[in-house]
């Protein structure tokens, strides 16, 4: 996948330090949103052909470990990675790199956004 810089994620990560009422679950469930909102996105992205890669499209519960919170998404099929990689191939519907894409449109706002969804779990409390 190519480097994705997340917009105002260090600045989000900052903000995180100094507030001291954000919990871990807020901020996993803030990751989670953000998550399931880049997947619907890959999805209306995914080559169609029987429509069951696009139905494995899936965001995997956040976890947080050291202080560092991440979350998965994926496809569940064997032959995902195939569809996603071969950008040479033409497609009725869809195309390449569908998650890659989705991520990649996602990174700017990041930070701000993440900062909206955890202000909004945690009753707006908390500057930046």
């Amino acid at each position: 996948m190519a480097d994705i810089v997340w917009e105002g994620a260090k600045e989000f990560q900052q903000w995180l330090r100094e507030t001291p009422n954000v919990a871990v679950r807020d901020v996993e469930a803030a990751l989670m949103v953000e998550g399931e909102q880049i997947m619907g996105v890959s999805k209306r992205a995914t080559p169609v052909d029987t429509g069951n890669l696009r139905g494995t499209g899936h965001v995997k519960i956040p976890k947080t470990a050291g202080g560092v919170t991440t979350v998965v998404l994926a496809y569940g099929t064997d032959y995902a990675i195939y569809v996603h990689e071969m950008i040479y191939l033409s497609h009725k519907n869809g195309w390449a790199k569908f998650l890659e894409g989705a991520c990649m449109a996602a990174q700017e706002g990041f930070g701000n956004r993440m900062k909206k969804r955890v202000l909004d779990k945690i009753g707006g409390r908390g500057g930046w």
